[in-house]
């Protein structure tokens, strides 16, 4: 079944898996342009339904791949599953309130040239080629989150200006999705752990795995950035306070890896790699390990924590090199300036 049989038989068919009260809904295919993803929706309205999810049939596909009909029974059966479990009401002033809003404000992270077209239509902050942009968390529960972008038209119709709304946005989305900062050693033990756990390990081998693990993160050098929900948690890096922070954690600068729009990692600038050998790294990963709609860039950041300065790591580069010529003119400048004695005095101290 390719996918235009595909998404045709769930529209044709999806009713039959739904309850008498879906019987007069209108089922619509259409197509949905999200940050970092295009795909084919369908949706389910019942008359007098305010709200109703899309849902993302290119990811079914992807999962169905070419597998029997009993298959697509199960996938029918999920489709069914979050169509009745989303409420048909909504409350609109939810989004057209700003002061109910900004207390559900929250922000992403994305690339830049990759979304324009939808940057275009929606108030964003730039920070070097990534887009902060800004939503609304409607609910949250086991099955995920159901959000909305805030659009130009809702912006205007708010009246508030971009950066009270990027004030609002840093203020709140520590609330709604604080941030979580880990040596990767933890993180990965922490998973290893779950993993043995859920296999049935007895106690004391888990015990022991996990003393061990702890004497060797520490030797992990990098740290991972995201949100307590892990999803969308890249944003988690300029939320107020967190570059700083890193900084302290790890006694200086350090360049910035865009893991994915999921999470960041950090490795100490300590002279032990370059930020060409950590952007051949992230372009490696990002082209075999990395989902479409998860990517960020290829690009490596740096944060100079004396200078609070975020940038291109290529940037940081040019400006350090800069900096370091304007001493050394600075120096030859001051010795010109000595009495000739002090000038050979200085010489031959600098012989020595």
């Amino acid at each position: 079944m390719n996918f235009e049989e595909f998404i045709n038989t769930i529209k044709d068919t999806i009713k039959d898996y739904l309850p008498e009260e879906y019987k007069d809904a209108e089922v619509n295919l259409l197509e949905n342009r999200k940050l970092n993803t295009h795909y084919t929706g369908l949706t389910v309205t019942r008359k007098g339904d305010t709200l109703a999810p899309t849902i993302n049939l290119n990811a079914l596909f992807e999962n169905y791949g070419q597998q029997t009909e009993n298959n697509l029974a199960s996938v029918m059966e999920e489709v069914a599953s979050v169509i009745q479990h989303t409420p048909g009401k909504f409350d609109i002033g939810r989004v057209m309130d700003y002061d109910r809003v900004k207390k559900n404000l929250f922000m992403k992270l994305s690339a830049a040239e990759k979304n324009a077209d939808i940057l275009d239509h929606a108030p964003h902050i730039i920070k070097e080629d990534l887009a902060i942009t800004f939503h609304i968390m409607l609910d949250q529960s086991e099955a995920g989150a159901a959000t909305t972008m805030i659009k130009d038209q809702m912006l205007e119709a708010y009246g508030v200006d971009l950066q009270q709304l990027y004030q609002d946005a840093l203020h709140n989305s520590p609330v709604i999705a604080p941030a979580q900062i880990e040596n990767m050693g933890e993180v990965l033990g922490r998973m290893m752990l779950e993993d043995m756990k859920a296999a049935g390990a007895p106690a004391e081998v888990i015990q022991e795995m996990e003393k061990d693990m702890q004497e060797t993160s520490r030797d992990n050098p990098m740290t991972v950035i995201t949100n307590d929900r892990s999803t969308d948690g890249a944003a988690a890096i300029f939320y107020p306070g967190v570059m700083d922070q890193v900084g302290e954690r790890l006694n200086g600068d350090y360049f910035i890896l865009p893991s994915s729009v999921h999470e960041i990692l950090v490795v100490p600038d300590d002279g032990n790699i370059s930020f060409r050998e950590l952007k051949d790294m992230v372009k490696e990963v990002n082209r075999t390990q990395v989902a479409p709609e998860d990517l960020l860039t290829d690009q490596v950041y740096h944060y100079d924590t004396a200078d609070r300065i975020f940038e291109k790591a290529g940037t940081f580069a040019e400006r350090k090199k800069q900096k370091e010529a304007e001493k050394g003119i600075s120096a030859d400048k001051a010795a010109d300036r000595l009495p000739r004695s002090e000038k050979r005095h200085k010489t031959a101290e600098m012989s020595l």
